[in-house]
């Protein structure tokens, strides 16, 4: 079962089983403090194990009260001196703890390592797929919706969103989410997305998938790059991403793109059916 995403007072947020949790998308500072009670009691009601939430700094004071943490930190995020925060908090105790920190860390680390690399060579983005494929990238138009729906299906075997379903596409594309595709002939062999990021100026690079046929070519990065030009040339301030932490390939895409780590949400969502700790990258375009 899908969790659904929802208005409360003024406020967006997502909720559900798959996820096990409640995340509030989009705070609206007029519904604060009152709202984070509201949220808990959503969780324990329906006996979610996790609270997350992107909030501003200058609230900080009131998820602290009520026992959150700091899991990630993006500078700027809601202007040039409001950082915006990553805060969760543990209704379930056993899910504070990655099972994985080794490997979490060493993911990271190779991902860090890259983007240091990257610097001293002095690339910003280090593309390696070979520029004569003869691949076409573009952005997705409402025709294409049954073509990326049918690439996510074949990729992921559960997903937070309904990514899999060509209506969803669409409807995402009429409220300003731009999918990004990557056609090899006819076929449709890599998709990304980037989307609304819960403030003014901000977008969220995510919705990677590549078929098995055509990875390790360095189409996510090309995609990135893309949509990173794309976000800057529409006057956008911060992009980033939430990274599923075991993922070599994606974390390493973020750095080679010199994007900046941000903290890692422990336990936090359900992605091809089990429930992945996240990293956070930012990049201030």
């Amino acid at each position: 079962m899908l969790d659904q995403v929802e208005k409360v007072r003024h406020s967006t947020i997502q909720h559900g089983p798959s996820s096990d949790r409640v995340y509030a998308l989009e705070l609206n500072p007029s519904d604060l403090p009152g709202i984070l009670d509201e949220l808990e009691d959503l969780a324990v009601e329906n006996g979610y194990g996790k609270l997350v939430a992107k909030g501003r700094r200058s609230d900080f004071s009131a998820f602290m009260a009520r026992g959150y943490k700091v899991e990630a930190r993006i500078p700027g995020f809601f202007g040039h001196d409001e950082p915006g925060l990553f805060v969760g908090k543990y209704l379930d105790a056993d899910r504070a703890t990655e099972e994985q920190p080794e490997k979490v860390a060493e993911v990271l680390m190779t991902a860090q390592l890259e983007r240091t690399l990257n610097g001293l060579r002095g690339e910003s983005n280090h593309v390696t797929a070979d520029a004569g494929m003869d691949l076409e990238i573009r952005e997705a138009l409402p025709a294409d919706a049954d073509a990326v729906a049918k690439c996510y299906d074949s990729v992921f075997a559960s997903y937070p969103f309904p990514i899999h379903d060509p209506g969803h596409i669409r409807e995402a594309q009429g409220e300003g989410t731009r999918f990004f595709i990557v056609k090899d002939g006819e076929d449709l062999v890599a998709a990304s997305s980037m989307e609304p990021g819960g403030a003014p100026g901000t977008v969220e690079m995510t919705d990677f998938a590549t078929l098995p046929s055509h990875r390790g070519q360095g189409l996510a990065t090309r995609l990135l790059s893309i949509m990173d030009r794309h976000a800057k040339e529409s006057g956008l301030r911060v992009a980033y991403t939430i990274a599923r932490a075991l993922s070599h390939g994606m974390n390493i895409t973020f750095a080679r793109c010199s994007y900046e780590y941000a903290g890692t949400l422990i336990n936090n969502t359900q992605i091809a059916g089990s429930i992945e700790s996240m990293n956070v990258w930012y990049k201030t375009l």
